[in-house]
């Protein structure tokens, strides 16, 4: 017998395959629209020199900045301080629990509304020093 070679050819792409594939394309596009319209879903911070200046929108605000040295006074849960970004003061005020790392100089970031030349802030985040500083 002769060596005949028979070449098998691949079968034709599955419609099925396609579909699915479009769908889960479809789905996971539908997700991450539907995310960035909810409120809140941006993470525009504003500083303080921005929002003395009249930069800032109505509505939910995040203010990012230092706090002051000397600036924070506790009055039971409500506590007052200054948070600076070298240039502009703000005054926050806040009748939420503060984290463990907020304290002088630290760096933070405050949820809420301006008003009246004070910011009002409903939840307040401090970053947390790193132990892995530079040696200088």
């Amino acid at each position: 017998m002769q060596g005949t070679q028979t070449t098998s050819v691949p079968p034709p792409p599955r419609p099925k395959f396609w579909i699915g594939g479009a769908v889960i394309v479809a789905v996971l596009a539908g997700v991450i629209l539907w995310a960035m319209t909810q409120p809140g879903a941006e993470s525009n911070y504003i500083t303080p020199t921005e929002l003395a200046h009249g930069q800032a929108q109505d509505g939910q605000l995040q203010l990012a900045g230092v706090v002051v040295p000397d600036s924070i006074e506790r009055n039971g849960l409500i506590t007052t301080f200054l948070v600076t970004d070298e240039t502009e003061e703000i005054s926050v005020t806040t009748d939420s629990p503060m984290p463990d790392a907020f304290k002088d100089s630290s760096e933070v970031v405050a949820f809420g509304s301006y008003g009246s030349g004070t910011f009002t802030a409903s939840k307040v985040l401090a970053k947390c020093p790193s132990k892995f500083k530079a040696k200088v």
